[in-house]
């Protein structure tokens, strides 16, 4: 229970950029994020906004998330001691999980990571449960976990078809009467209703995604939404790119990538007891290894080959909750062993091995420690914060010293600070934030907007602006945009 104060101490306390800004804003809005929509975490930061009115909304839907991660930490701490019957070993397990490089980085801005850990470990409680003692109530458990887990993002379907073997290869007496199917179609259909939240997208006028002018969901929408095709007007990012870059799988440039965040994530100390719990998992419970290594290798295999469109790195969570499973199932096992073994060896050779395993582990941890607090800003706790409160100011500075009515051309991942002071703070005054290639920055529009009778501001120079056009430096952060005379 302590994971509670911990994340939420270590929530970032403002507005951050990219995902993490759009679900702060379109949380507390009530609007609609990105495909596929994150109805459960949108939904459950604009119902906290709406309840408690006290202090930043950005800072409370962080909480929010970090509330998510921490039931991912207790839910991962009853998986582990199910499968384990071990205490010590689920709680070094949830421990090195909870307070892992990328993980804890992600419980600290309003984003769909600690959800999709939540609901993973969700789903392996549940099976973890009904293999032990298959029945009604359990297939239902696991129906209502499955349901629940395509509430986030669209990797679940990857659990699918090794949740339908392990149901298949696990059946009890009863398993295809009527009412035993009607109940478990109904909790996978109570797993489901936070997609009801969509509706507010298709009902209340708010900005539903980029750009600002969509102000309202069409059923259309809700069909991209759910199975990942753009909206209409949807400028930087198209579909899913190509899996293959120069004639070679891209999965092959960014497995150097995966490797250095496994190993920055765990180390190998912790590596060689997951190995060693997939073994145990293997001999012990083949049906939930099976599941673990496939889920595992599917959406690795989906976050490698596409890297261009979906930030891969961040997908390897999930892979990261698998591998905390099977560490506790490894850490289990060496506990189960460790009286035969002293009584093997003696008390002597025992306490030797206890103090070499234990510098081992004094070690591995100051390494872990050492990385988690010095690494890139994007994950290292501190300097997010720092980032965040830096990053908020501008954007509130840009929306204050703009003139009313307005453009303000941006990319999209640090649109959200300007957005969020005008939408969220209230400094309205009829702006326009737009969202550009942050390379060009819309420069093709720049006349249109010029030529309408409203002043327009860039988030950056480039050399084709200052050659068409005069820009003038606004409050130190921005440019304004004049015709050449």
């Amino acid at each position: 229970m302590t994971l509670g104060p911990f994340y939420w101490l270590s929530a970032v306390t403002r507005v951050g950029g990219g995902d993490w800004g759009q679900f702060q804003t379109f949380g507390y809005m009530g609007g609609v994020a990105h495909a596929p929509g994150y109805p459960l975490i949108i939904g459950s930061i604009n119902l906290a906004t709406r309840v408690i009115r006290i202090g930043d909304p950005a800072h409370l839907a962080n909480i929010v998330t970090a509330s998510f991660a921490t039931a991912a930490g207790i839910t991962l701490f009853y998986t582990a001691w199910l499968i384990t019957r071990s205490r010590l070993a689920a709680s070094v397990a949830t421990v090195v999980f909870a307070t892992g490089y990328n993980i804890w980085a992600q419980a600290t801005q309003a984003g769909h990571i600690s959800v999709q850990t939540l609901l993973l470990f969700l789903v392996v409680l549940t099976l973890a449960a009904y293999d032990e003692r298959p029945n009604p109530a359990r297939l239902a458990a696991v129906a209502f976990a499955t349901g629940l887990s395509f509430t986030n993002h669209g990797l679940s379907a990857f659990m699918l078809p090794a949740t339908a073997l392990v149901i298949a290869t696990r059946r009890f007496a009863g398993i295809t009467s009527p009412r035993t199917l009607l109940a478990a179609a109904a909790a996978g259909l109570i797993g489901l209703t936070p997609w009801l939240y969509i509706l507010r997208g298709l009902l209340v006028p708010v900005p539903a995604n980029r750009p600002e002018t969509i102000e309202r969901l069409s059923l259309g929408d809700v069909g991209h939404l759910v199975f990942g095709k753009p909206l209409e007007g949807v400028g930087e990012s198209g579909a899913v790119e190509s899996p293959f870059e120069n004639g070679r799988l891209a999965i092959l440039a960014e497995w150097p990538g995966f490797a250095h965040d496994v190993l920055r994530e765990f180390g190998w100390f912790w590596i060689a007891l997951v190995i060693i719990g997939w073994l145990v998992l293997a001999r012990q419970r083949p049906r939930l290894a099976g599941w673990t290594a496939w889920t595992g290798l599917s959406t690795l295999w989906f976050a490698l080959a596409t890297p261009p469109f979906l930030d891969s790195d961040r997908y390897f969570s999930v892979v990261f909750a698998l591998m905390a499973i099977c560490l506790a199932a490894g850490i289990g096992a060496v506990l189960h062993r460790a009286p035969t073994l002293r009584a093997a060896w003696g008390p002597t050779q025992a306490r030797h091995v206890a103090i070499a395993v234990g510098l081992v582990f004094l070690l591995a941890t100051g390494l872990r420690l050492h990385q988690q607090l010095t690494g890139p800003p994007r994950i290292n706790v501190m300097r997010l914060r720092e980032n965040a409160a830096e990053q908020a100011e501008i954007g509130l500075r840009i929306v204050t010293n703009m003139e009313p009515g307005s453009v303000y051309f941006t990319n999209w991942t640090s649109s959200w600070y300007p957005r969020y002071a005008r939408h969220v703070l209230g400094f309205d005054r009829d702006l326009r934030i737009e969202t550009v290639n942050f390379w060009t920055m819309g420069i093709d529009r720049a006349d249109t907007v010029l030529a309408s009778g409203r002043r327009l501001y860039l988030q950056r120079s480039t050399p084709e602006y200052e050659q068409a056009f005069n820009l003038v430096k606004r409050a130190g952060v921005f440019y304004e945009v004049f015709p050449k005379a």
